[in-house]
């Protein structure tokens, strides 16, 4: 027999009834197939052994209890499952998740990246757990967020900080879920919220049960949780988190949220990690006295190169709209140890490369610096993002 790839001297007739060589290719498909199974029996019965009665679900009975992904922010945050908010302490944890989620809800607003929001006001349940109400009613108060719709866990203390490990205190934010009809649900943060070791996986299980009063309520859970100690210039990542991988593995999404540019107010929050879809665009923010502003996200500096250092050199030798000599000013730039490639680069970027600002007269080249908008790549009329 012909091994596969081989032309096999067997004919085989064609449509029209001639004989063709039959490949190996096919000869080998067309053998009889071997099965890959073996039949068997599994936990067979010894003898006066018997069974007990037990009953199981299908995939058939779960699909009746759970239609598909529903979001409380498309692509964000999802109806059912746990969703992580991630920060270095100071950035703007807890103000993003005042201002751009809890308000939404109880207000019926819109989302922070222009999205519809809900169709009407909803109540979120609040779990503080670092002793800090006095901030948040204060910005309650600045930002003008009502406070009828944001339910607290305990009536007779409404102080008193959940304890994600007592059994009582889960019972009792579950439900409160399904009385208050509650959409979404607030922890801040994790590390408040129990006294186990973050380190360990075990603290896995304090996020499973969580995530079972998600998936049993159809509520959004979100758990606000501080990263590790980053590096200088270390950007945040879905392993950023402080603590035990189990963390990371029970949130369907994290959030997180950084300041690329240590220098400028804006924080940037994006998707770092998801089971949902496609990872929505990050937003940028700041906080300020009468909420949040939201826009493009925030960039990280690049280092200058000597083509930029060279651009900020011409531009502090040459006023807009003003000829100068190209000689002259490429003897000056030398001597302050500029090279004639990066002068030549910065030139063309700054827009001295075009029949309105270089021209040949009897004395050479001379150059002319665009105005502001064309020199900075601004639009004039318009506010530069952060």
């Amino acid at each position: 027999m012909p091994r596969i790839g081989q032309t096999s001297t067997k004919p085989s007739a064609d449509g029209d009834g001639k004989h063709k060589p039959r490949s190996g290719v096919a000869q080998h498909f067309a053998a009889k197939r071997k099965s890959g199974t073996d039949d068997i029996e599994i936990s067979a019965l010894l003898p006066g052994e018997e069974i007990e009665p037990i009953q199981s679900a299908t995939m058939n009975d779960a699909a009746v209890l759970i239609a598909g992904i529903r979001f409380l922010l498309r692509g964000w945050i999802a109806f059912g499952m746990l969703t992580g908010i991630v920060a270095e302490p100071g950035i703007g944890k807890s103000a993003f998740v005042l201002f751009a989620l809890v308000r939404v809800v109880v207000t019926a607003c819109d989302w922070f990246n222009g999205l519809k929001g809900p169709s009407q006001p909803g109540c979120v349940l609040w779990c503080g757990t670092e002793n800090d109400m006095a901030i948040t009613l204060q910005r309650m108060r600045d930002w003008n967020i009502p406070m009828d719709r944001i339910v607290l866990p305990f009536a007779d203390d409404p102080l008193t900080t959940i304890n994600l490990t007592n059994a009582e205190h889960l019972n009792r934010i579950e439900q409160l879920v399904r009385r208050y009809q509650i959409k979404l649900v607030i922890v801040d943060s994790l590390r408040g919220g129990h006294g186990d070791d973050e380190n360990n996986s075990r603290v896995g299980r304090v996020l499973q049960d969580l995530a079972g009063i998600a998936e049993r309520t159809n509520a959004a859970i979100i758990v606000v949780h501080h990263t590790k100690k980053l590096m200088v210039d270390e950007e945040i990542t879905a392993n950023s988190s402080r603590g035990s991988n189990a963390i990371l593995a029970m949130m369907r999404s994290q959030i997180g949220i950084d300041k690329p540019d240590p220098k400028s107010k804006w924080c940037r929050v994006r998707v770092l990690k998801e089971n949902l879809g496609i990872a929505p665009n990050p937003v940028g923010f700041q906080v300020t006295a009468t909420g949040l502003e939201f826009g493009p996200p925030p960039e990280k500096p690049r280092n200058k190169t000597e083509k930029d250092r060279a651009s900020d050199w011409l531009k502090a030798h040459m006023k807009p709209g003003k000829w100068y000599s190209a000689a002259k000013l490429e003897d000056e730039a030398g001597q302050d140890g500029y090279s004639e490639t990066a002068l030549r680069r910065a030139r063309v970027e700054l827009g001295i490369a075009k029949p309105d600002h270089l021209k040949k007269t009897k004395d050479g080249w001379e150059w002319m610096l665009p105005g502001e908008s064309k020199a900075s790549g601004k639009t004039p009329g318009k506010t530069a993002t952060p």
